[in-house]
């Protein structure tokens, strides 16, 4: 599957995901008080942070080396995924009923996140070998396929049982078991690399051990990532209590799902992509272009959040989240310079190698956790928002400059900053403000203004009119023949 219908098939999977996210984040944010809503988050928190730790960087070390493997090799990576799987659950378990026992957390939120948890770890040694090597191969039909229905299931199900069957919290553990247990079962049925599991294969116990040492370099700047991404319930949660990690919680979704399916897409192509180019330079710019696409498309509805969030608070939650609002603005902008993090972190793994994506995630982090905690000491709870709306931005000059150097950075800055859409969509923002307070609660004049404004946006582009002005002949000669 070449680069573009890759991304088409990731595309399409990401946006069934994305209408299965939105539904169920409108039913969660009725269905589930703040406090619930960072319960959720820190089940599917913990759930992904364990299942880095299990992954040990292996899938992109198999993705990076897969083409050098031979059957003993993923023979001692299932078996060794297996075993901290196993190991995982039972550790985290007691971790969980230490915790209950000594009355630091209720029985019934350790059984739930427990549980939760216990899905991802258990399947994840099945699939992680299969849907490695449908990556390195590009056969991105069959990801697709597995990840779109079953991300549909897991974040839309939950909601359906709800309100039909009324298991309360328990839907979500019920939705993430048969989500999880399907995605693996879809994945292994896709690839012709199966000797691993049936054991026909001895061990190559050495091989592996040459993967996890690549691998854990990767491991460890996805877990510096994750702690990014996380501060509001690793320091907002214990410091300023469970309901402000929640609004964080909410608010960081609500951006999320806004922009995931071309951000998804993104991470996923883009290394296989890359590292099929041989030359650095070719490579770099097959890669600004990613950046201006994720921009083009992303940005200006994330914009447009300002006022339909405000609209959709009162229009279906009663309100509820109005507290969470305060915190929109600053992720929205923090999302702009996220959008080139993405491309630029998969470009310094094919150019740099582990070493140099591992030592730019942690400085990265370092910095972000300094000066999250600068801000919060000043301006309390909602300093970590102040202090994620900027920094973002030293996330894209330190991997910008490991790549190329300053003219790196003055590249991706021009990109970023002098896009029209973004200016346009910018512009067209701030008349909103003046809007009569009696219109901002319509939801209907929200939808119209946020459509104007994202097609004024992106037919701001001239890539965009090209691309139109390439796709109208061709739909009128289909249309004639």
């Amino acid at each position: 599957m070449n680069g573009r219908r890759a991304t088409l098939a990731m595309s399409t999977a990401n946006a069934a995901a994305l209408l299965a996210a939105v539904g169920g984040y409108f039913a969660y944010s009725r269905l589930l008080s703040p406090a619930d809503f960072a319960l959720y988050a820190s089940a599917l928190a913990i759930a992904k942070f364990g299942t880095l730790v299990l992954d040990g960087g292996i899938k992109l070390a198999l993705i990076k080396e897969g083409g050098t493997l031979e059957g003993g090799a993923y023979r001692s990576a299932f078996l060794a995924c297996g075993l901290l799987a196993g190991a995982s659950t039972v550790c985290f378990g007691l971790v969980l009923g230490g915790l209950a026992a000594a009355g630091q957390m209720a029985t019934g939120t350790a059984v739930f996140l427990g549980l939760y948890a216990a899905a991802y770890f258990a399947t994840y040694p099945i699939l992680v070998i299969p849907l490695a090597d449908l990556e390195r191969t590009m056969r991105f039909g069959a990801v697709a396929r597995a990840e779109g229905l079953t991300v549909c299931i897991e974040y839309g199900l939950p909601a359906v049982l709800w309100i039909a069957v009324r298991p309360g919290l328990w839907s979500f553990v019920a939705s993430v078991w048969l989500a999880r247990t399907l995605r693996a079962a879809l994945l292994l049925a896709s690839t012709d690399n199966r000797t691993w599991l049936r054991g026909a294969s001895t061990p190559d116990w050495r091989r592996l051990k040459s993967l996890f040492g690549v691998g854990l370099q990767f491991q460890l700047a996805s877990l510096a990532s994750m702690l990014r991404d996380n501060l509001h319930l690793l320091v907002v949660g214990p410091m300023f209590g469970r309901e402000l990690a929640g609004l964080y919680a909410w608010v960081m979704q609500l951006c999320g799902i806004t922009s995931q399916v071309f951000v998804q897409t993104a991470s996923r192509v883009s290394l296989p992509w890359l590292l099929a180019i041989d030359d650095a330079d070719s490579r770099w710019r097959r890669m600004l272009p990613q950046i201006v696409w994720l921009t083009v498309l992303t940005f200006p509805p994330l914009l447009c959040l300002h006022y339909i969030a405000p609209t959709a608070n009162h229009a279906f939650f009663q309100d509820k989240w109005t507290p969470a609002l305060g915190l929109l603005p600053f992720l929205i902008w923090r999302m702009l310079p996220g959008l080139a993090t993405t491309p630029l972190g998969t470009m310094l793994i094919a150019q740099r190698g582990s070493g140099g994506y591992v030592s730019s995630n942690c400085a990265w982090t370092l910095a972000e956790v300094i000066a999250a905690m600068a801000c919060m000491y000043f301006l309390g709870g909602r300093g970590l928002a102040v202090s994620y709306s900027f920094m973002a931005w030293f996330g894209v000059v330190l991997f910008a400059t490991r790549i190329r150097g300053t003219a790196g950075v003055v590249e991706v800055l021009k990109v970023l900053l002098l896009r029209p859409s973004v200016w346009v969509a910018t512009i067209l923002t701030l008349p909103y403000a003046f809007v009569p307070a009696a219109f901002k609660t319509d939801l209907y004049v929200a939808l119209a203004y946020s459509l104007l404004v994202c097609l004024l946006s992106i037919g701001s582009e001239s890539c965009v009119r090209e691309g139109i002005r390439r796709v109208v002949p061709r739909l009128g000669r289909l249309r004639n023949s």
